[in-house]
């Protein structure tokens, strides 16, 4: 050994013997460790409220009924359907489309009493028709059956027709419009 001064001392961080590396190295890791977890924490907290912001329209207005005027009630015959277009705003939390039609109903008048009956089949959703000559109401997709009452008669319906509650408001009948899960045996409200 000599004792020329060497350029690699025991306290150089660029120790050649492979020992740990010195504390001066230690704490810039942590310092970048450190900025690196603050700024994913900075971001996934901004992240949550970004998220839910873009959510918002996929709930709006789930799972409430609106009331939404029809015909008067006097247009309506007692004993024999008629189906109605419902027709009302459609609103998401950003924008609203005025006088959409958002669907359809049947409506039963007996006497000063209206029911209204979705026109959509519980079973895959098809449009239900009239059908005066068997007495009620009929699924032309796969042939279910309802009565005058929208008690299931036959087919492979899982549930009766969805009736919808309804008033009668200056002359008008107003139904509460609501959707259904098609396909299960429950009334469902989507």
């Amino acid at each position: 050994m000599s004792d020329a001064p060497s350029d690699e001392s025991p306290e150089s961080p660029r120790a050649t013997d492979g020992s740990a590396p010195k504390p001066q190295e230690t704490s810039r890791r942590a310092l970048t460790l450190a900025i690196c977890a603050g700024t994913c924490a900075i971001a996934a907290a901004s992240a949550i409220p970004a998220a839910a912001f873009v959510a918002a329209p996929l709930g709006a207005g789930a799972g409430s009924g609106r009331w939404v005027r029809t015909v008067k009630l006097g247009e309506l015959t007692p004993g024999q359907a008629k189906r109605v277009a419902i027709v009302s705003d459609r609103r998401d939390a950003w924008t609203v489309e005025r006088g959409v039609e958002l669907g359809s109903v049947w409506l039963l008048r007996n006497g000063d009493d209206v029911t209204a009956f979705s026109a959509v089949c519980p079973h895959l959703g098809c449009s239900v028709n009239a059908a005066p000559e068997a007495g009620g109401f009929a699924c032309p997709c796969h042939t279910s059956a309802f009565g005058s009452d929208g008690k299931r008669k036959s087919g492979p319906s899982p549930r009766d027709l969805d009736t919808l509650a309804t008033r009668i408001e200056d002359g008008f009948v107003a139904v509460e419009f609501r959707r259904f899960r098609i396909g299960v045996p429950e009334k469902v409200e989507t």
